[in-house]
């Protein structure tokens, strides 16, 4: 199976506008915009760096049902 090429830079604005709508507490927006990520096939992984208390995000591709069974 051939995997669609993601449009990274799309996919980081993105994220740099829920990461903005969760700073302003606007969560509705930041829900919109991870349903959004998640229609693309893509998992968000949120953390927080024990070091320094700040938030960060990265993303991946959700696994395939083929991927899943391997």
């Amino acid at each position: 199976m051939t995997k669609i090429p993601l449009d990274e830079a799309l996919i980081d604005q993105l994220i740099a506008d829920r990461i903005a709508a969760r700073a302003d507490k606007d969560f509705a927006k930041a829900d919109t915009i991870r349903k959004q990520l998640d229609a693309m096939g893509l998992v968000i992984i949120d953390g927080k760096d024990e070091a320094t208390g700040e938030f960060w995000t990265t993303w991946d591709r959700k696994a395939t049902p083929e991927e899943e069974s391997e």
